[in-house]
């Protein structure tokens, strides 16, 4: 066969990058109706489905699990002749590395020490005791943890199946093809794929501009350059850059290398803190929050807040994260599929919820568990520093009372860099392999990824430098409203799997594959052969 030709798929560029653009400007040009619009969506959507959304949210994790211990989770991802393609070390550190993103590093402090100092109301808790603080961290550790990536894993099972087991094109759609059938190329398909899009955008833009803050705040912190339009537009030039290089590179060349340096950074963060800081504590500490995960879990989880005691707490913190994270859940699935294949779907499921969920547990320890203890114990009054700055400075506001502050706080820095990059990097790469026509995940065009890149950074920094900080949570929470199809998709996802599982999908599939090659020309028999994956 001859080199396959690529083309734009318009269907979805075209759309996609309108409705972004337009969404952009519209906000440039009126600020305050944009803001209204996007605030009036957000609370229209978390107040009539964040029941729905925990629910969903919940039972995906535990759907997960339960496709391990079923036969199915004994095929292999890829189809039988797959081979994993990176070490475990490298799987691990870029399964982490494209879903923590800025976020974690940014509520890394914050979040669990605001806990702390102000319970939620739904746990019946005092302020700043011993049970608040464990409470805290396990909170912060669940919006971010094993959920997190249970949701984001199950849409890769969905994708990941039917995009490299049966040779589907490589875009959230495909996913639900055992339920829609050839739907999946038709308008249909297309607006799956356009609101997934529009769903990733937001949310990547809003962490990006988030992490940018931080980024500035942290060189205000050691440098004592304030933060600026200018900083602002500087470092998300010079990001970029570096993640649409990156991504140009290609996994192995580009993401893998990046996402095995900060996998070290983040290790050597997470030993620092438990080092420098009360070891004994710590570790006890991190004792306790596994214990109150397991405890709380189903409290946590499904915390609708009927009677709304904590005057929308559940509204602002756990609905609103398990929407944002599935904003991204379609696409950073397909990427985690990606970089999985080889792995057997059991495999695939455990790492990708236990490892990183473990991770974000002791992430959170080692920094917000500090933080508790310096304000508890040491009068460091962080908490201070966090109302008077914001979260931006929180991490710095710690490590300022530690040992080597000089090189930890720099070293946070560049953890936030190459966080930057390595969302951006799978995100850019699963962007461009969308939307384009006749193309595997490894073949979109180098001049795709950066168009992505250049209008993802665009919008970033027409954001900050012409919205504010205003305009970057009004395009978090347009991703908010966006999720709720992707909520309502999920429903189909799991008949899907349930298919899957029961091998309905993969007989369909080998018998679409038989009708093809009978009805194909001889010349063409050998190219059916070759584009239609067995089961």
């Amino acid at each position: 066969m001859g080199k396959k030709k690529i083309k734009i798929e318009k269907g979805i560029f075209i759309p996609g990058a309108i409705v972004l653009i337009a969404m952009i400007l519209f906000g440039f040009l009126f600020l305050d109706k944009f803001n209204e619009l996007m605030l009036l969506l957000y609370d229209a959507t978390t107040k009539s489905f964040g029941w729905f959304y925990l629910l969903c949210s919940a039972f995906l994790i535990f759907f997960c699990l339960f496709v391990c211990v079923t036969p199915f989770g004994k095929k292999i991802l890829g189809g039988k002749e797959a081979k994993p393609e990176h070490n475990v070390f490298t799987w691990c550190a870029m399964t982490i590395c494209c879903g923590i993103a800025t976020a974690v590093v940014f509520y890394a402090v914050g979040e669990p020490l605001t806990y702390f100092h102000n319970p939620p109301a739904f746990t019946g808790l005092e302020a700043e005791t011993a049970a608040a603080a464990v409470r805290g961290i396990q909170i912060a550790a669940f919006h971010w943890g094993y959920v997190y990536y249970g949701i984001f894993t199950f849409w890769g099972l969905v994708v990941g199946y039917m995009v490299y087991n049966h040779n589907l094109p490589p875009r959230p759609s495909s996913g639900l093809y055992p339920v829609l059938k050839d739907k999946i190329y038709g308008p249909i398909g297309k607006v799956i794929d356009v609101l997934c899009l529009l769903a990733l955008i937001g949310g990547m833009v809003t962490s990006l501009g988030f992490g940018v803050q931080q980024f500035a705040s942290g060189l205000d912190y050691v440098f004592g350059i304030k933060p600026s339009n200018l900083i602002f537009v500087a470092t998300i030039l010079v990001v970029t850059l570096s993640y649409t290089v990156s991504s140009g590179r290609g996994i192995k060349k580009g993401m893998a290398i990046i996402s095995n340096v900060n996998a070290y950074i983040y290790i050597a963060l997470i030993a620092f803190l438990f080092l420098a800081g009360p070891t004994v504590f710590e570790l006890n500490m991190t004792v306790d929050v596994l214990g109150s995960t397991i405890n709380n879990f189903i409290g946590t989880a499904l915390n609708a807040d009927a009677f709304d005691v904590g005057n929308g707490w559940s509204r602002g913190n756990t609905v609103f994260f398990m929407a944002w994270i599935m904003a991204y859940a379609p696409l950073i699935g397909l990427f985690l599929a990606k970089i999985s294949r080889g792995r057997t779907i059991r495999q695939f499921l455990l790492v990708n919820i236990l490892v990183p969920g473990t991770f974000v547990v002791l992430w959170f320890v080692s920094f917000g568990g500090n933080a508790i203890y310096q304000d508890a114990f040491n009068n460091a009054n962080i908490i201070g520093t966090i109302n008077e700055m914001g979260f931006p400075v929180s991490n710095y506001a710690l490590l300022g009372h530690l040992p080597l502050k000089s090189i930890t706080i720099p070293i946070v820095i560049l953890a936030l860099f190459f966080s930057f990059i390595t969302l951006a990097d799978a995100m850019t790469g699963t962007m461009a392999t969308m939307t384009c026509k006749n193309i595997t995940e490894d073949e979109a065009p180098v001049l795709i990824k950066v168009f992505w890149g250049l209008l993802s950074g665009g919008a970033t920094i027409l954001c900050l430098f012409c919205l504010g900080t205003s305009g970057t949570t009004s395009l978090q929470n347009m991703s908010i409203v966006y999720a709720l199809p992707i909520f309502l998709f999920t429903i189909l996802a799991v008949v899907c799997v349930w298919r899957m599982m029961n091998g309905t999908v993969d007989k369909e599939m080998e018998q679409l594959a038989k009708q093809a090659k009978k009805a194909a020309p001889a010349s063409d028999k050998t190219a059916v052969k070759e584009d239609v994956a067995a089961p």
